[in-house]
């Protein structure tokens, strides 16, 4: 009987041991988070800004320095090679570069929106922008 419980406990167990940090322990490269929360919100939040027409809408993107696109060009970045050179180019923007660094990238058009989600002093959200080049900052962004 003790012997059936375990294996049903190790097979119980297999799916989540497969899927948990354990079995994929984060690289220790610069490069994207795998999915966090607030990953979602931001791309929704795009989303809604790039079809909203009011001067809340029109301020957010200046400051952000994107320009208004189509939806479907509001979208999540998983590139390693991109995420490894935003999480440089964020990491020397914000003058804190840790070896290794993941960010989490929305891409608007042809910039890049670049945010560290372990960034929480104060509760405020970091975020900096980019061109495709990954030179200097279009734009950082500080708010609640």
């Amino acid at each position: 009987m003790h012997t059936r419980l375990w294996i049903a406990g190790i097979l119980a167990a297999t799916p989540i041991l497969a899927l948990s940090p354990v079995a994929f322990p984060a690289a220790e490269d610069p490069g994207c988070v795998r999915g966090i929360a607030g990953a979602r919100y931001n791309q929704r939040l795009f989303l809604s800004l790039m079809t909203r027409k009011d001067d809340v809408a029109e301020r957010t993107l200046n400051v952000y320095a994107v320009p208004r696109v189509r939806s479907r060009d509001v979208k999540p970045v998983q590139d390693p090679a991109v995420c490894a050179r935003a999480a440089n180019a964020y990491g020397k923007a914000v003058q804190d570069e840790s070896a290794n660094r993941k960010v989490h990238i929305l891409q608007v058009g042809d910039r890049y929106i670049v945010t560290d989600p372990d960034y929480r002093p104060d509760a405020y959200h970091r975020a900096v922008t980019f061109d495709p080049s990954f030179g200097r900052p279009l734009a950082v962004v500080m708010e609640d």
